[in-house]
């Protein structure tokens, strides 16, 4: 150890240390970083003439602030987004109350050290595409702020003053543009993880339309609860044999049903449950599977549904699902919106507890 440091002179270990923390980012909703959030946004960068604010109360105390960045939406199968540019202005301020008290009115949220990290410039953004897999690997949609900003030693809520000036794409000049930025809901006493979809199911005996089966995982506190919802499975002929299951597996797999060559398992299969109730007589479902334990954060799923008729043996089977086991749902509301989406001169807006899930560097 004595001859390594020898070989690292004092004016570059300061170089290392400098440049480790250049690289150090923090994303906020917290728990997020490696987590999709529950929905989706096109604010703040998609409105032309807007005003908004976005408070987060999990930004670690002391950190350094040079620029923060969105992420694209992955769960939803929404594809190609045209590169834009936005014309737009970037206040911070140290906010004089929590998230769950926001208001409506703008002046009303913004507190001490009220600096503008971005004054009014026209940024660039990349074209971007709906994400192999969830969450999204980078965060591609970057605002560089012009003057850093520290945070207060003591733990403090962060408010993030957007105005939007005008946009260009290929669309036109000053338009509304979807681009789909990953977000988060809070929601009282829960968590929400929807699964991304991949893959393709494959059809009911007589049928042409391959299975679907959209997928949440929730996080309760003490429990979880998985809500599943099924289309163009086996339908139900009256004899109430007609039921969806789900398998859960930590991997992907990818094994033909005997008999049923168009229909395989995609995932390892090691849990199996019987969702309550049966099919419809078109072949469709919706239900929970309630009162599971709680899995630890961070843990990826493969998940499958399938339809079968007990009774005559016809099977289909959903397409893929994977997620990663979200965290505990906070107490209160972490973080806020308040939102002006068509007028940036606006003296209040509408407030929400959705925001796009930023990091911040």
């Amino acid at each position: 150890m004595q001859q390594f440091r020898r070989l690292l002179p004092l004016p570059s270990v300061i170089a290392l240390l400098a440049l480790a923390a250049q690289a150090q980012t923090v994303v906020s909703p917290a728990g997020r970083a490696l987590c999709e959030g529950s929905s989706f946004t096109h604010f703040p960068l998609g409105r032309p003439n807007a005003r908004f604010q976005f408070l987060y109360a999990d930004v670690p105390p002391q950190t350094v602030l040079h620029g923060m960045a969105y992420r694209r939406e992955a769960v939803n199968n929404h594809g190609h987004v045209d590169a834009f540019s936005a014309d737009l202005q970037v206040t911070l301020s140290i906010a004089p109350n929590a998230p769950p008290q926001t208001s409506a009115t703008f002046t009303n949220n913004v507190g001490t050290a009220v600096t503008v990290v971005l004054p009014r410039t026209v940024l660039s953004f990349p074209a971007t595409e709906r994400p192999p897999l969830d969450p999204a690997a980078t965060f591609e949609l970057v605002i560089p702020f012009a003057v850093p900003f520290t945070m207060p030693a003591a733990p403090a809520t962060l408010c993030v003053d957007i105005a939007m000036f005008g946009n260009t794409s290929p669309a036109g000049t000053d338009r509304s543009l979807s681009i789909y930025l990953d977000s988060h809901d809070y929601v009282t006493g829960r968590a929400e993880q929807p699964g991304y979809e991949l893959g393709a199911g494959c059809p009911a005996p007589g049928s042409s339309t391959p299975m679907t089966a959209a997928l949440s995982l929730w996080h309760l506190g003490t429990s979880m609860q998985f809500d599943l919802s099924m289309r163009n499975g086996v339908p139900d002929d009256g004899s109430l044999q007609a039921r969806t299951f789900l398998c859960l597996g930590a991997s992907q797999a990818n094994v033909p049903w005997p008999g049923r060559s168009p229909c395989a398992l995609l995932t390892t299969t090691d849990v199996w449950f019987a969702m309550p109730g049966n099919d419809t007589a078109t072949g469709s479902y919706d239900g929970s599977i309630t009162g599971l334990p709680v899995l630890p954060p961070g843990f990826r799923l493969w998940c499958q549904a399938g339809s079968v008729h007990l009774g005559n043996g016809a099977l289909a089977f959903g397409d893929l699902s994977t997620l990663v086991t979200p965290p505990p749902p906070p107490a209160q509301a972490p973080f806020a919106r308040v939102s002006a989406s068509t007028d940036r001169t606006a003296t209040t807006g509408a407030v929400s507890f959705v925001v796009p899930v930023t990091q911040f560097f």
